[in-house]
């Protein structure tokens, strides 16, 4: 018992910070460009605390997945000055793309706090040989820094790792600096079986780290942080182009497991910050209901210089609430009998 109101514990405080910092980036870029907000509420279903401010109500809901700001003026078009509907186009794409960003934000900077904190990043300077791998009798020698492979700039152990995804197991042509020298070597990379179907290629070195101090640490967690971004989008993009099936995202019941499993606070704040970035890049995807879709109205609003048919715009905002609730499901429904 005690073991599951810890898990709920965890789960209902990072669902709760991620959807708050997301509804203060709206509310705050809102009150910035002197929008009236009616309405601030954490969480969906019945009202367990309100409190009425100035001109803006504040609420917390029982079912704490969610969260909303009511602008006046922006489910139905208000001739109020202050309301969202007759603010300029940049003012309400800066409030709609305040909640993502926000998001984002939040993410890249617990990732490289993180990522400082582990140390300085790993240089381009090898410190030792592993035995059987296809560096070994290559040529190349303890102390070399590798600069280049196949044309393709080398900085760090980071940058190694991704060239070696991509090799399918071809010879690289590998430029080092040995003293100022500069000399090339050819090497055949080694497979290293995962699965039956998956493999990984390693050529058998370990770099030295960088110095440990300020700049380098700084420069370890920009990297990470660079790496960890481009990783959701890349995730992402996958999944538009159909690479990743839908069968293979992760719902609130999904992500509530993983949660509740992890395991330290670091684990625990590194998946704040994945869930976070996820939840930023996604509400960005031009779908009606999530905030790319608002951005996709506003932008043709921008080029026909008109408003759409406030019917017309509701239609598509359901029509887009629609099928997030039926995605929803499905992913829920998967998650269920994925966890049992």
């Amino acid at each position: 018992m005690i073991a599951f109101l810890i898990s709920a514990f965890k789960v209902i405080i990072l669902l709760g910070v991620l959807i708050i910092i997301h509804e203060l980036g709206h509310f705050t870029v809102a009150k910035l460009c002197n929008v009236k907000v009616n309405e601030f509420a954490i969480g969906f279903g019945p009202t367990i605390y309100k409190k009425q401010g100035k001109e803006t109500k504040y609420n917390l809901r029982l079912i704490p997945l969610g969260g909303f700001i009511s602008m006046e003026g922006e489910e139905e078009r208000s001739e109020d000055s202050r309301s969202f509907s007759n603010v300029s186009i940049p003012k309400r794409m800066a409030i709609v793309l305040a909640g993502p960003f926000v998001n984002i934000v939040f993410a890249s900077i617990i990732y490289f706090f993180l990522a400082f904190s582990a140390g300085p990043y790993i240089s381009n300077q090898i410190d030792e040989f592993l035995p059987g791998y296809g560096v070994e009798n290559s040529g190349i020698q303890v102390n070399d820094r590798i600069i280049e492979i196949d044309g393709k700039r080398v900085e760090s152990k980071n940058d190694l790792s991704k060239i070696l995804d991509k090799c399918n197991g071809k010879r690289l042509e590998i430029k080092v600096d040995r003293s100022g020298e500069i000399l090339q070597y050819t090497v055949k990379p080694t497979e290293v079986k995962l699965t039956d179907n998956i493999s990984t290629y390693y050529i058998g070195v370990s770099f030295k780290p960088s110095q440990d101090n300020i700049i380098n640490r700084s420069i370890n967690g920009a990297m990470e942080t660079k790496e960890f971004l481009f990783s959701i989008v890349d995730n992402i993009k996958q999944l538009v182009t159909g690479n990743v099936g839908v069968d293979q995202m992760m719902g609130p019941v999904g992500i509530s497991e993983v949660v509740a499993k992890t395991d330290g606070f670091k684990e625990f704040i590194q998946m704040m910050a994945l869930i976070s970035l996820s939840l930023g890049f996604t509400n960005l995807l031009p779908i009606p209901a999530l905030d790319g879709g608002k951005i996709m109205i506003l932008a043709i609003e921008a080029i026909r210089r008109k408003p759409l048919n406030e019917k017309l715009e509701v239609n598509i905002q359901l029509l887009g609430f629609s099928f997030l609730i039926i995605l929803s499901l499905y992913i829920t429904y998967k998650d269920i009998v994925r966890i049992f």
